[in-house]
């Protein structure tokens, strides 16, 4: 299944299906850090249309929060570890 994704026709045909939808200015937020680097690496921000921009969001929750805070979580719930 993934394979067809690294077909320059799937990919083209993909990109051209996106474009011929989208009909006003759209933000999509990026949440995961993994996320905004496999867009990255895979060159999708330049097979988007210009009307499509996509942001880096606040990050994944379980890798913007220190061990500090998970401890501390963790304690309030009453969960031992």
């Amino acid at each position: 299944m993934l394979t067809s994704f690294r077909s320059p026709e799937v990919v083209a045909a993909l990109s051209a299906a996106i474009a011929e939808r989208v009909s006003r200015p759209m933000k999509i937020m990026e949440v995961c850090g993994t996320h905004t680097m496999a867009i990255a690496r895979a060159g999708i921000r330049s097979l988007l249309p210009p009307e499509v921009s996509l942001i880096s969001g606040p990050g994944c929750p379980v890798c913007v929060t220190s061990q500090g805070e998970i401890d501390a979580f963790l304690a309030l719930g009453g969960s031992r570890v």
